[in-house]
């Protein structure tokens, strides 16, 4: 029974991570596919990183026994990431959209005389977006297709009814990959720290805990969110400029020749500060 329960709060643990990781994938088009695949060769990565004797990499069956996942596809991800491919391949999980926009620039077919995407008719004879749709989008309906990208900018329509396609490469309305990818950062340095604290202190004496702290309740009234937010964003970036001034006294010039410290003496140093905000779900 008890572990069981440990089994369910690890589920909820998981859930509430995943929630908002999901939310951004899903802006940002990035398919169920991608991030399985993408998912996957983090395991392996992690598993052969972190796990293995004496600061060895981890080897074959191990990293299988620890992720459920067979040898000879953790040997494929491995080969992979040592060849510092991407394990997540640009065509493994491609979503519909994305594949209708790549056959477009890339299928001869749909070319004109000059290499380039050609214009087509709606469903007019076999060079039309219907017959494009019907190759690439894995059964949604054309004109479904179409929408979704003339909304995202891919396909405007021209005079006289045929269509443009106007970038060869599909991303949701409202995406920002540099957005992205900040945000990204910023949950990866806060996992780490969470990590740090609740397993790498434990496994070595000689780690220390990392500063990890949050103020909230879930009793205030929705009227004075605002006055809380004026509040955060005078303290946080008051103490944040102090944080700098350290950080500024402290640190050493990179373009400094010859370098006076080792690459293995510098470490990277710093601190987020992030407001909560959210409806009232319960302590979490």
């Amino acid at each position: 029974m008890g572990q069981e329960s440990d089994k369910a709060l690890i589920e909820a643990a998981l859930s509430n991570l995943l929630d908002p990781i999901a939310a951004m994938l899903l802006r940002n088009g990035v398919t169920f596919q991608e991030f399985t695949a993408l998912a996957k060769g983090t395991y392996v990565a992690v598993a052969q990183r972190d796990f293995g004797v004496r600061g060895r990499p981890t080897n074959t069956a191990k990293v299988s026994a620890l992720t459920g996942i067979d040898r000879k596809e953790v040997k494929r991800l491995k080969d992979l990431l040592a060849q510092g491919a991407r394990v997540a391949e640009a065509r493994e999980g491609q979503d519909k959209m994305s594949r209708v926009v790549r056959g477009w620039y890339e299928d001869p077919e749909f070319l004109n005389e000059q290499g380039h995407p050609a214009h087509l008719l709606l469903d007019d004879g076999t060079l039309s977006f219907k017959e494009l749709a019907r190759r690439y989008s894995g059964g949604l309906p054309f004109n479904v297709v179409l929408k979704e990208l003339i909304r995202a900018g891919n396909v405007v329509e021209l005079d006289g009814g045929a269509l443009r396609v106007l970038k060869p490469f599909y991303t949701p309305p409202g995406s920002d990959p540099q957005a992205m990818l900040r945000a990204g950062t910023v949950i990866n340095e806060l996992a780490n720290t969470l990590l740090h604290n609740l397993y790498l202190t434990h496994e070595s004496p000689k780690k220390t805990l990392r500063f990890e702290r949050r103020a909230s309740s879930n009793h205030i009234l929705a009227k004075d969110a605002q006055a809380f937010k004026d509040f955060l964003n005078h303290e946080g970036q008051a103490f944040l400029e102090r944080v700098a001034q350290w950080i500024v006294a402290h640190q050493i010039d990179p373009n400094a020749q010859p370098p006076s410290h080792n690459p293995t003496e510098i470490v990277r140093l710093g601190v987020g500060v992030y407001g909560i905000e959210s409806p009232n779900q319960g302590e979490r």
